[in-house]
């Protein structure tokens, strides 16, 4: 029985690979993605030309080499993350090279040996291993978060190896398991301040369960607080950072935002799919499936797992949801997106496969939605970034010898990164930050002028429709029909052989 099960791990395992490679491969370069990848390369927040330039010019950006010191600085000064994943992701680059889709080999590698620790969790705590990692596999959130190029899966990873290690701890009455599986909370909050929480939550189940048993819990606790220092060092540095990102904090909103985006994280965006009756259909049967899985769960799931361990799944399901509601209350802004809430989401994944354990319809209809919802992610242009179909409509637009003005954006890293990076190398570009009459000039060399309708932005919003009234009213230039991601110019006046 055990190697029957064992197999059937490892096909599993190999499952997950297969498809969150294939869904790595298959979305487009994600806004926060490019961070990552100038930061690694050594410059951050690059310089670009203030004139038009070939995409082959500026491949420096993506390619150099940042020292772990320099990495370290460039997040005190600008990002809002501790700098563990990226120092990993640095190693991972020196082995594997630049590309996207390998950079993205890690956060899938992470969330492989994440499932593997999940099965041996839903072991020891009761629940069926198989289905509690396969429900798990196939959240939204979780596939997501672990196919982009940033620090959630490895957060998740180290989250999971404390859980497993206090566990441990709890049924073994050993300090050992409890020193090291706060070292790797201690890691988690090193990699993703937003790990706080979930790093609360495990340690507050340890104290409340093993309380006859202080060594355990101080033990762990004051693992963990080994790496308070240096992540207060990097914390502290960051205040600020972010003002304006997020609204204001008003509490019914933010509850509200929080439900959608948690529910979201387990079924997905599927009424994004569908047109507006059909949307509003699929979204109500959403919300009943949901509800009707809550129920199942409180009163059948739960019960079923072993007593002293029904706690840590509901701390470890809570915690990511309150903690975002009491982070915006304290700082009055609303961090609240789908992916925010990905830490809780291997718990709500056992307390799932608790619950239909002997519901096999109920499973299968979950697994179902939940397929279709992964498949959306892989497939449906309604969940990606823009650059990659937008460079695409401009390729195709301006022929060989055109120019596509791209905003810059907030940064000059979440606009003109991907939609470089997609570009051919012979692709002439011109990344603006304001809608001037020396962009006429700059584009009077050229016969044809994509404006790449990217507005992922404050600031691209207001400057998008900038550019296209200069067009408009300029001389020398009309407005041909587009596919929808452009707006495409054509110059009737002589051009400059270029």
């Amino acid at each position: 029985m055990r190697a029957l099960l064992r197999s059937r791990n490892v096909v599993l395992l190999a499952g997950a690979a297969l498809l969150l490679a294939a869904i790595a491969w298959l979305r487009g370069g994600e806004y926060d993605e490019f961070y990552s990848v100038f930061l690694i390369a050594g410059d951050p927040r690059p310089v670009w030309p203030v004139a038009p330039f070939a995409v082959r010019s500026v491949a420096g950006f993506y390619h150099g080499h940042a020292s772990f010191d320099g990495i370290a600085l460039a997040l005190r000064r600008g990002d809002v993350h501790p700098p563990l994943y990226f120092w990993a992701l640095a190693l991972w680059r020196d082995l594997v090279g630049t590309d996207l889709f390998r950079l993205r080999l890690l956060s899938v590698l992470f969330s492989l040996a994440g499932l593997a620790l999940l099965l041996r969790i839903a072991r020891r705590i009761g629940a069926p291993p198989l289905r509690a990692a396969g429900i798990t596999l196939l959240f939204y959130g979780f596939a997501y978060t672990s196919i982009v190029a940033r620090d959630f899966a490895l957060t998740q990873l180290f989250a999971l190896v404390g859980a497993a290690l206090l566990i441990d701890s709890e049924e073994r009455g050993q300090a050992l398991p409890a020193i090291l599986g706060g070292l790797a909370l201690g890691a988690a909050c090193f990699t993703n301040d937003l790990a706080s929480f979930t790093v609360v939550a495990l340690l507050a189940w340890l104290m409340v369960t093993a309380w006859r048993r202080p060594k355990l819990w101080l033990a762990a606790g004051i693992s963990a607080a080994l790496f308070l220092p240096a992540w207060l060092w990097f914390f502290i540095a960051q205040r600020g950072s972010r003002a304006g990102q997020f609204q204001p904090f008003h509490a019914g909103h933010a509850i509200a935002r929080l439900a959608a985006d948690q529910v979201g994280a387990i079924l997905g965006a599927l009424p994004l799919y569908a047109s507006r009756p059909l949307a509003i259909v699929i979204g109500t049967g959403l919300v009943a499936l949901i509800l009707a899985l809550g129920w199942v769960v409180l009163h059948d799931g739960l019960p079923s797992l072993a007593s002293r361990y029904r706690g840590l799944v509901i701390a470890g399901a809570i915690a990511p949801p309150l903690g975002l509601l009491v982070l915006g209350a304290a700082f009055d802004n609303t961090p609240i997106e789908v992916r925010y809430v990905w830490l809780g989401l291997p718990y709500i994944g056992l307390a799932l496969a608790a619950a239909l354990r002997d519901r096999p319809w109920r499973l299968a209809l979950l697994l179902a939605v939940e397929a279709a919802s992964i498949t959306g992610l892989a497939l449906a242009p309604r969940t990606m970034q823009p650059a990659g179909r937008t460079e695409r409509a401009a390729s195709q637009a301006i022929g060989g010898k055109g120019l596509v003005i791209i905003p810059f954006g907030n940064d000059g890293v979440g606009i003109p990164g991907p939609f470089i990076a997609a570009g051919p190398p012979q692709m002439h570009v011109l990344v603006v930050r304001r809608a001037t009459n020396s962009i006429l000039g700059a584009a009077a060399k050229y016969r044809r002028v994509a404006i790449a309708r990217i507005e992922a932005d404050r600031t691209s919003k207001i400057l998008v429709p900038g550019l296209d009234v200069l067009f408009a009213h300029a001389e020398c230039w009309r407005q041909e029909a587009a596919p929808p991601e452009i707006d495409l110019f054509v110059r009737h006046c002589a051009v400059a052989d270029r």
